[in-house]
């Protein structure tokens, strides 16, 4: 396929918001949508050389296979086994056993599958994710398994007019599948690898030609201005916290990254595709690949060992070090794999195998740090006690978060167990929680029993009456556990008195949940039982125990891991 300098600057309008939305995610809001930008150029280039190989007759399987070793493992595998060696300084055993997990499934393009295995509250903080980011290479993987095999079958003469409407159905299909899950379940909509294969199937649609020909120039200039128009659009206006995201939502920046496609095709100049191909834009667009692999690495270790997000000029040092590093990797380990002379069987197998050996090598030392509980011999022994206790301190109170309730008069039940001694309830969110110790204390020197209706990211107060169906399961399973446990409250006799406790400051308006609190606690005091509201304890955005853990093992200065009174 003929290089194209617009689409080097389109890949370059993809990695540079990713990059500056993991600095600070205010300062590009929307920059997130590089990466589904990315699956729209992904699906068109590899779909117009697997078409051109079908149609001249040539296509081969191993062939395929080999170029995709050529053009993804070498770069990966580099960052891989670098961060791997970075880990074993930084990482405490706790946490290089969850990178030798993260580092097994990327090296088997596993890892969206996987990373939403451990996103949810207890799990690794982001700047403890080194790999987070190959989630992206896995769905793209996950897609070429089967999209060469089915091309090749939908390409035969006989089925061939029937490929644009088996297209439009699998992509109606994986953006209902993304749309849905992006609104009831938002985490794995995320991950979720058939809610975005929809993305490389329109950059395929491109690829197809299943688009009218643009006959004169100013339609071209229409459509690129356009596409341009609403990738900006995303990246500048988006915001994850505040709309459904992917799914339907998603078709402004993909649309966008088609249509500059489109316009650019059969040699057409544009004044965007030239604005495109300017020199430097179209230079990072050729390093985008290895960019995207090192940046998130970088960032993230500068998270781990700084617990700060980085100021402008930092991040600016720090994006020129990427840059560097990344030109490098383009130039001496990207391009001499990619470029070779012509292929033959051998050398295909070869390359093959290659890349098998290479991620066996990666699997192989993900599965030594999970085996040996993440090299423990490299810590002291009063270390590891001092890591077992920060690590396991919460564990045996999870079921009193995770929201469960079924569990909750076995595994939330403190004080005095016996059932028909009186209680007292502590109702709150993660913030209220963390006073479950000490009302735990309260309550045996009492003699009475003591039950925690707690639930992490759902603040104490009345069921919200505005909520809809339409809302994400999150915050409908939120509202159903609001109104179970007030009505709780209200309605068991035993309950001799309620503590209160949440941050109320994570509801959308503060001046709805202060009502809505309001009416909680009337309620509860009409029933004849008195109300305690105790005010969130001092949040440290450092982790607390987590920091400390980190900068003993580093033997580093544990000062950035407190707060002073005043901030709390």
């Amino acid at each position: 396929m003929k290089y194209r300098a617009d689409i080097s600057g389109l890949r370059a309008l993809a990695v540079l918001p990713v990059v500056f939305f993991h600095f600070n995610e205010h300062w590009l809001p929307g920059g997130f949508v590089g990466v589904d930008i990315f699956f729209v150029i992904s699906g068109y280039l590899i779909t117009s050389i697997l078409v051109a190989d079908i149609d001249a007759g040539r296509f081969s399987l191993l062939r395929f296979y080999d170029r995709r070793v050529r053009r993804i493992i070498p770069a990966y595998a580099t960052v891989a086994l670098v961060t791997a060696l970075i880990g074993l300084f930084i990482l405490p055993p706790v946490l290089l056993d969850s990178f030798g997990a993260s580092l097994r499934a990327a090296s088997v393009f596993f890892a969206n599958r996987y990373f939403l295995s451990v996103t949810h509250y207890f799990g690794a903080a982001p700047d403890e994710l080194f790999l987070l980011h190959t989630w992206s290479l896995s769905v793209e993987e996950q897609f070429y398994l089967a999209w060469p095999l089915l091309l090749v079958v939908l390409c035969h003469p006989r089925l061939r007019r029937a490929l644009p409407y088996i297209l439009l159905v699998l992509m109606a299909l994986s953006l209902f599948v993304a749309t849905r899950n992006a609104i009831l379940r938002p985490v794995a909509g995320f991950y979720n690898s058939n809610g975005r294969f929809w993305e490389l199937l329109l950059g395929a649609v491109i690829a197809l030609g299943y688009v009218p020909r643009l006959r004169e120039g100013w339609r071209a200039e229409a459509v690129a201005g356009t596409g341009l128009a609403l990738i900006l659009g995303a990246v500048l206006f988006f915001d994850p916290t505040r709309m459904i995201f992917p799914g339907v939502t998603a078709l402004v920046p993909t649309l966008g990254a088609a249509l500059l496609l489109w316009a650019g095709e059969e040699g057409r100049s544009t004044l965007t595709g030239r604005l495109l191909s300017f020199g430097p834009l179209a230079g990072i667009g050729l390093i985008s690949y290895s960019l995207y692999l090192w940046h998130w690495p970088v960032i993230a270790i500068h998270r781990y060992l700084t617990y700060r997000v980085p100021g402008l000029f930092e991040a600016l040092a720090l994006f020129a070090a990427m840059v560097a590093i990344s030109a490098f990797s383009w130039r001496f380990i990207e391009n001499p794999f990619r470029r070779h002379g012509p292929s033959t069987t051998r050398s295909e197998w070869t390359s093959v195998g290659a890349g098998a050996a290479m991620l066996a090598l990666l699997v192989a030392i993900g599965t030594l740090f999970t085996a040996t509980d993440g090299l423990p011999v490299r810590a002291s022994a009063a270390f590891l006690k001092s890591e077992q206790t920060v690590n396991t301190f919460w564990r045996g109170r999870e079921a009193c978060l995770v929201g469960r309730t079924n569990d909750r008069e076995r595994d939330c039940r403190f004080g005095d167990p016996r059932p028909e001694v009186p209680y007292f309830v502590l109702w709150g969110d993660s913030q209220g929680d963390q006073h479950g110790p000490a009302l735990d204390a309260v309550a045996r020197d009492m003699g009475m029993g003591f039950l925690q209706l707690t639930r992490p990211g759902c603040a104490p107060i009345a069921p919200d009456p505005a909520a809809s169906g339409w809302q994400s399961r999150a915050v409908q399973d939120c509202n159903a556990s609001r109104a179970e446990a007030l009505k709780r409250i209200v309605d068991d006799p035993k309950i001799a008195f309620v503590v209160i406790s949440g941050r109320w400051s994570n509801e959308t308006s503060l001046e709805r949940a202060t009502g809505q609190l309001k009416e909680a606690v009337d309620r509860i005091t009409a029933a004849g039982k008195p109300v305690l509201l105790v005010a969130p304890p001092g949040v440290f955005p450092t982790g607390g125990g987590r920091c400390l853990v980190r900068r003993a093992f580093m033997g580093a200065d544990d000062a950035i891991c407190g707060r002073s009174r005043a901030e709390s």
